[in-house]
């Protein structure tokens, strides 16, 4: 962090500028940009507001979870302004740009965006799973009987 950079004016707390902010947020602006913008607490500044009102936490975590729809539209205008025909400079440009975009997706709405991994338990060709049960008696344990093996 530079120091030569002049020092913002402390901004105090409120529910409307908060409101903002969380809007902007959920429309995929970046908190850090939020943060930098006039009259706009600095980022310590609003991660102090979070500690200092728990109850905020919960809709700062659902408009970065909302943000992620923000970027699938920017990804999905990204996909149309695309050349048809382009060089492979610039189709890794934009393979680039659409996995971090995607990356982003999946970490602020991982149930959403992210990659699912399943774990099924099947049996054999697909069917259910059979178990079997055995119960092993021991002879020599107390209070059990060998069964009867002389002959008849």
């Amino acid at each position: 962090m530079s120091h030569d950079t002049p020092r913002k004016k402390p901004v105090s707390f409120s529910q409307k500028l908060f409101d903002e902010m969380m809007e902007d947020l959920m429309l995929g602006t970046p908190l850090h940009d939020i943060c930098s913008g006039a009259r706009r607490p600095t980022l310590r500044s609003f991660y102090r507001w979070l500690q200092k009102h728990p109850a905020l936490l919960p809709r700062y975590r659902r408009a970065r979870e909302l943000s992620a729809d923000s970027l699938e539209s920017t990804i999905l205008s990204h996909i149309r302004a695309m050349p048809e025909k382009a060089d492979a400079a610039t189709v890794n440009f934009h393979k680039l740009r659409f996995d971090m975009l995607r990356w982003i997706m999946a970490r602020r709405a991982p149930k959403r965006y992210g990659d699912r991994q399943t774990m099924e338990h099947a049996g054999h060709d697909g069917g259910p799973v059979h178990t079997i049960q055995r119960l092993i008696i021991d002879p020599a344990a107390p209070g059990t009987t060998p069964p009867d093996t002389s002959p008849q």
